[in-house]
């Protein structure tokens, strides 16, 4: 067994600290998939209805398409095609020159991973910053990744506090809380001067021309807000139809990829920035690319484009923690990249990875979106075989098995001669050896020893006992307790439920209507709760002075460092700072981003369009009166919400969305939605807080009386939220 992909799994099991990162890791991301998806009402029908989704955007795909590209037009932004990886290079290079760029930074993206940007950039003389940390060590390492969310799995805690003493700081200790904050010193001034900004697209809004990011870091935010010029890269099958099924989709994907309800940012850029906007890009593009994909659309494989890019089928797959993902050789690993390797690069080239695989159908279960790999595999299996791409060896065998299987004779003699010609290699009662070829299979394998009559001889045995009848059933044995309701019956459907909870062997049906939600009696309890639980700390005061108290109270922990204040907001924070000495930064003027006296400023106060109960959600649309920079580059952001502007659940901020994004010239360039402050676990899966965003988040909640008490108004750049009916649950419709 010398196939390419063999020697590079007997590396892997060799390799005892991967073995460990792997185990570690993948269980993990697994018990909390399994966790985030129990705090949904409904998990399957959701997993269905995201499905559903994916299939009927695919049914018609051209349409939608055209849509994304009239609406991107219209808003401002260049739309490129791209054939393949050296047009899609080619096109992002001529945007770089004609900008005259030095240094580019670039948020995660399996799209530039695939087409090799980075060698591009370098071959120009452009110098590239990764700048999600799990890929920025591996950019240190010369390295590259090994997992669709984790890049930097395989590297232990130990391997990267080395890597950075040799290239960021030769003092530096191996606390992953010191390392994650040299990350944030070294890139936050590549941040502040690179000339350009590319990033990934997780889905592309047919209808409104938006393309969103699902991130942790704020690295995302940063690459597209601070550069002049943003490049977004994507395949084409990242199309979403609506804003809807968007936030759909968006509910299924953090749960499977990294056990969390939302990630910490989900950023929605509609077009450059606006005229009266301070910031965000002046210029932007989109390049699509195509790079073989094309080719499959409705052919056996068409179904793996359903992919939303979780990596939950590589955590699930036995194969991909046994060997990790640089055992495939490609940016794209595990299950799914058995598949859209091949796809992409060629059978010929990558064919061999779709017998990477024990077809356990583990991939298929995780899968949010029920996407069917194990029947792709058979299909691509079958394909090398019509290709003779297999060894003769593995041809011989199978033919013999063929042609055996096809002679009742030749079988049953084979039954009756495998039990003594095998009886030598059986230890300890099971065969854990085989000679030849045939042992690198049993490698990690124990069978039971070939039975000494076969099923059939058995069954012919027992109708000869019994005269030729067949045997009556046996009687069935009285049951211990009366079958009129008593505990046991009740007892092991409630067992049976329970283990039937969020399984499923096969694409559950989408339910029609609206999909059940999760009760949230006190929308503003609940939001404290869960705002809380994402890493947020929460207040409720019951006074303006109360009020005041933790704004002063915020700002007196810098120091003499400026305040970002916001306009519009719920309460006069900016005058309690004032009063209080602190320096307020004078809003942003249109055009000028005031980035450096942002960078220094300790506390950035916004106010909120909505927010959302279920998920401790606060949504940010972009306006001349709360610059995306207020939330992002002070060290602290602080919120402030109006209780009225609290919605019940994630699904009740799709219409709200769509609506501000169809207003046109007011419409804004950006919606964020934030959970949490800034986070990542790149360096040996430890939790640190404040990686390039803010590192905490706090919220005030303000009561409508208090509000109207102080004096300002609340935010105006969006129409308050209908009254929801607790009755009728709202509707739902990666790089």
């Amino acid at each position: 067994m010398t196939s390419p992909f063999n020697k590079r799994a007997a590396a892997a099991l060799a390799d005892d600290g991967l073995q460990e990162a792997l185990r570690v890791a993948t269980s993990r991301f697994g018990d909390m998939r399994k966790q985030a998806f129990e705090s949904t009402a409904a998990p399957l029908p959701l997993r269905a209805r995201a499905r559903e989704i994916r299939r009927h955007t695919f049914d018609d795909l051209d349409r939608h398409l055209d849509t994304l590209f009239t609406s991107l037009r219209r808003l401002g932004v260049h739309v490129h095609s791209a054939a393949d990886s050296s047009e899609a290079n080619k096109i992002i290079l001529g945007i770089a020159r004609r900008h005259g760029v030095q240094t580019v930074v670039k948020s995660k993206s399996m799209a530039t991973e695939e087409i090799h940007l980075n060698a591009a950039f370098e071959a120009a003389g452009i110098t590239p910053f990764e700048t999600d940390l799990g890929e920025w060590i591996l950019q240190l390492a010369g390295d590259v990744p090994s997992h669709l969310v984790a890049p930097a799995l395989h590297k232990t805690r130990e391997q990267v506090a080395q890597l950075f003493a040799e290239k960021v700081d030769t003092g530096i200790g191996g606390d992953p809380r010191d390392l994650t904050a040299a990350a944030r010193k070294k890139l936050r001034g590549e941040f502040l001067r690179a000339g350009m900004g590319v990033s990934g697209v997780n889905f592309a809004i047919a209808e409104t021309g938006t393309l969103c990011l699902v991130t942790n870091e704020g690295n995302g935010r940063l690459v597209t807000t601070l550069p002049k010029v943003h490049v977004a890269v994507m395949g084409f099958e990242k199309v979403v139809p609506t804003v809807e099924e968007a936030l759909t989709l968006l509910a299924v994907l953090p749960r499977s990829a990294t056990g969390q309800k939302v990630t910490s940012y989900f950023t929605m850029l509609t077009g450059p920035r606006r005229a009266d906007e301070a910031d965000g890009p002046d210029e932007m593009h989109l390049v699509v690319l195509d790079n073989g994909r094309s080719r499959h659309l409705g052919g056996p494989f068409h179904e793996a484009f359903y992919c939303i890019r979780c990596g939950a089928c590589q955590n699930a797959c036995p194969v991909y923690q046994s060997v990790g993902g640089h055992a495939y050789d490609s940016v794209y690993g595990g299950p799914i990249g058995a598949i859209i390797s091949p796809m992409l690069y060629g059978v010929e080239a990558s064919g061999e990875l779709s017998a990477a695989s024990s077809l356990c159908g583990a991939c298929q279960e995780a899968c949010p979106v029920f996407v069917d790999i194990p029947r792709m595999l058979l299909e691509m299996r079958q394909m090398r075989v019509a290709r003779r791409q297999i060894s003769s060896f593995e041809r011989a065998a199978f033919r013999l098995g063929g042609w055996t299987m096809r002679n009742p004779w030749i079988w049953g003699l084979g039954v009756k001669l495998l039990p003594p010609l095998l009886g030598p290699l059986v230890r300890r009662g099971m065969m854990d050896w085989l000679p030849g070829p045939a042992g690198a299979w049993m490698k990690g394998r124990a069978l039971p020893p070939p039975a000494k009559k076969s099923f059939r001889a058995l069954w012919r045995e027992r109708r000869r006992g019994s005269g030729g009848a067949t045997p009556p059933p046996p009687t069935a044995a009285p049951p211990e307790e009366p079958l009129d309701g008593s505990g046991q019956i009740v007892e092991q459907t409630r067992r049976s439920l329970s283990l039937a909870h969020g399984l499923s062997h096969g694409p559950a049906d989408a339910p029609p209507g609206p999909l059940p939600e999760v009760d949230v009696p006190d929308p503003v309890g609940r939001f404290c709760t869960e705002f809380e639980g994402a890493g947020g700390h929460a207040y409720r005061p019951e006074t303006l002075d109360a009020a005041r108290e933790v704004v002063l109270t915020l700002f007196r922990r810098f120091g003499g460092r400026p305040s970002a204040v916001s306009e519009g907001l719920a309460l006069p924070a900016g005058d309690w700072l004032r009063e209080e000495g602190a320096e307020v930064l004078p809003l942003s003027p249109a055009g000028d981003d005031c980035r450096e006296g942002l960078a220094r400023a300790g506390i950035g106060v916004t106010g909120c369009d909505w927010a959302i109960s279920e998920t401790g959600t606060v949504v940010l649309l972009s306006s001349d009166r709360c610059p995306r920079l207020y939330s992002l580059l002070p060290e602290v952001h602080l919120v402030l919400i109006p209780e009225d502007r609290i919605i019940p659940h994630l699904s009740a901020a799709g219409p709200l969305i769509q609506g501000a994004l169809s207003g046109g010239n007011a419409a804004p360039s950006c919606v964020n939605l934030i959970t949490g402050p800034s986070r990542s676990a790149d360096i040996g899966l430890t939790l640190i807080e404040g990686v390039h965003g803010p590192c905490e988040i706090h919220a005030i909640l303000v009561p409508a009386a208090m509000s109207d008490s102080s004096g300002d108004s609340p935010p105006t750049s969006a129409p308050p939220p209908a009254p929801a009916d607790e009755s009728t649950p709202f509707t739902l419709d990666e790089d």
